[in-house]
């Protein structure tokens, strides 16, 4: 079995995170079943619509994008500009491999993070929270489409 990986992008504040996990769909459920590849951030305030497809492509380096099982977005509530580009990217990259597409809520995302010891990093937060609904849905067979995922612009 070739490895897979999922990718998570948080794009909703003036710095761009993102973290890929390897997965592993088929371990036992005592052991873990996804480890953290890499993650990294830049702080982009206003720049992030120039240089967010440069970091994501020096970011996935020597990856292949095929070998993406999902991807995780976070939806907002955040910067309006970020949200909306992070998550046409994600949508855009789902859509065009075919994986599913997490959309997950910041407030979602901090919780998991603070409820960790020792906390989570945002997008180790939302790697978590994605490939726990992953995991739910790997044995029906039925995930979320790409479509399904917009952005969360107020309460």
């Amino acid at each position: 079995m070739t490895t897979s990986f999922a990718l998570a992008l948080h794009t909703t504040t003036t710095k761009l995170e993102l973290a890929i996990a390897e997965i592993n769909p088929n371990s036992d459920r005592n052991s873990q079943i996804y480890i953290i590849h890499k993650q990294q951030s830049w702080e982009l305030g206003r720049e992030l619509s120039v240089q967010l497809h440069d970091c994501l492509n020096v970011f996935m380096g020597d990856l292949a994008w095929t070998d993406l099982a999902f991807l995780a977005i976070a939806t907002g509530i955040g910067s309006f500009t970020g949200t909306r580009i992070g998550v046409v990217v994600a949508r855009t990259i789902g859509e065009q491999l075919q994986i599913p597409v997490y959309g997950i809520d910041c407030e979602s995302i901090v919780t998991k993070a603070q409820q960790s010891d020792p906390p989570l990093s945002l997008g180790e937060s939302l790697l978590a929270i994605a490939y726990d609904q992953w995991q739910a849905q790997w044995q029906t067979g039925v995930y979320p489409n790409w479509q399904d995922v917009l952005p969360i612009y107020e309460q």
